[in-house]
């Protein structure tokens, strides 16, 4: 698994990406995980990163 060293806020589960994001301390009363995790539906690292770019900056703006 050495693709998901270079793409921040992912990981490999099945050979397909997922985006991973803690939930800031001060929010998490609101939430009922700690983490927030959904499948970018692909198997591709370089489709992946541009992905997670756009879904932290989403998380970021809401937050």
């Amino acid at each position: 698994m050495p693709e998901n060293k270079t793409v921040p806020h992912s990981f490999v589960k099945g050979g397909f990406f997922y985006f991973v994001r803690r939930v800031p301390k001060d929010l998490k009363q609101h939430y009922t995980s700690s983490k927030i995790s959904f499948s970018l539906r692909t198997r591709s690292a370089s489709v992946t990163a541009p992905l997670t770019t756009r879904a932290a900056q989403q998380l970021d703006e809401y937050w």
